[in-house]
């Protein structure tokens, strides 16, 4: 699938993304970039109720919920910035909900985050931001 994406960047009209398509090429990027440093994806937008987990993996033994900022511009500062404390809460409550529901609500978790600045060109430069949400 990325291929796919890194493909239709390389075609691309000079035109921006929707912030749907935007939010996927992201979560595609960083489940390569996961995966290239070991991570093991146990699940992908994960839903419930209380909302969204962009991706739930395997690191050694601890599981950890990654969720992935994708920006265009830095006009609304970098990725990494749109984590507000209520979101951080918010990430919080959906990893304890997520491991509840799996029957592993003793497991060792983290939260990371995946912060990606697409650039002028087209090319991403990625940010694995491990325990970057600590409760």
């Amino acid at each position: 699938m990325l291929k796919k994406w890194l493909r239709w960047f390389d075609r691309r009209p000079q035109k921006r993304l929707s912030r749907q398509d935007l939010g996927e090429y992201g979560e595609t990027l960083a489940e390569s970039e996961l995966r290239k440093r070991g991570y093991r994806i146990i699940e992908r937008n994960y839903r419930c109720k209380l909302g969204e987990i962009d991706i739930v993996c395997k690191d050694a033994d601890e599981i950890v919920i990654v969720e992935v900022k994708t920006r265009a511009s830095r006009a609304y500062g970098s990725p990494q910035d749109s984590i507000t404390a209520s979101k951080a809460r918010k990430l919080m409550t959906l990893g304890s909900n997520y491991l509840a529901e799996n029957g592993i609500p003793d497991a060792q978790w983290r939260i990371d985050v995946v912060a990606i600045m697409i650039e002028s060109e087209g090319r991403p430069c990625i940010e694995v931001i491990p325990n970057a949400v600590q409760g």
